[in-house]
């Protein structure tokens, strides 16, 4: 026959279970705690947490920006994007009315060319050194660039169109797009007609396809999607400074 432990024993070894049971209980809930908050904005993270994120942003701007970022345009806000284009085309404007009687800027930019960029110069301090206006004249087939410095014109530069050209605006984008447009229509491909375009239209600057270099004017490589993340199914390379489309590919 077996023999069985005292009363007491027993009692004693329950007592030891529930208590071994609460502490395993207790650890459970303090693993469990990472995501408690134990006040508003203060977040409990434990040590060696799997992200090793464990930084306050009370303080900061939404969406996050790097801390000390100026000049943000937020352009989730109506409005603000078109009031930049209407600042922008005013500083040119006005910079354009003074130039009239400078003959190297108008010699420069000869009859067409296109308004691409300004920059702002500053010196250590933040104050403001000059303003750098960025052209592509289509007369000359040349990036033009203007230093205007109080109010005047300071220095006129060009450089040939093989040697340097700067990024294209999204108004040369949309003239591409619809020189392209026109002759894929011009060849019976109703899907890009704008009336109802089927594809979208987007547009980089062309590189020559062989070796390294820009081409001697401006063009654009064009290719048409049915969606933003769906391959090209046509492409185009459009001249802007000779309003041709120099070649044509489509896949197939």
């Amino acid at each position: 026959m077996e023999s069985r432990p005292p009363v007491t024993q027993l009692r004693r070894a329950r007592r030891s279970s529930i208590a071994a049971a609460l502490i395993g209980s207790a650890a459970v809930l303090l693993l469990a705690a990472p995501r408690a908050q134990s006040g508003p904005g203060e977040v409990i993270v434990p040590p060696h947490h799997p992200t090793g994120h464990a930084h306050d942003h009370r303080d900061q701007t939404w969406p996050p920006q790097p801390r000390g970022l100026q000049n943000v345009v937020d352009f989730s806000q109506p409005g603000t994007e078109a009031s930049r284009r209407v600042k922008f085309q005013q500083r040119f404007g006005e910079l354009e009315r003074h130039g009239e009687t400078h003959t190297d800027f108008q010699g420069a930019l000869g009859r067409r060319f296109t308004r691409v960029g300004v920059v702002d110069d500053e010196d250590k301090a933040g104050k403001a050194r000059g303003s750098r206006f960025t052209y592509f004249s289509h007369s000359h087939n040349a990036t033009v660039e203007v230093l205007v410095e109080s109010g005047s014109i300071q220095s006129v530069t060009s450089s040939p169109a093989s040697d340097y050209q700067p990024e294209i605006t999204d108004e040369e984008i949309a003239e591409a797009t619809g020189l392209a447009r026109k002759h894929f229509v011009s060849l019976g491909q109703a899907r890009i007609s704008a009336r109802l375009p089927v594809l979208k239209g987007y547009g980089i600057l062309a590189y020559h396809p062989e070796g390294k270099g820009f081409y001697e004017s401006r063009v654009i490589y064009v290719s048409f999607h049915a969606e933003d993340d769906a391959p090209p199914e046509f492409m185009a390379w459009v001249d802007l400074t000779h309003q041709t489309v120099l070649k044509t590919r489509e896949e197939r």
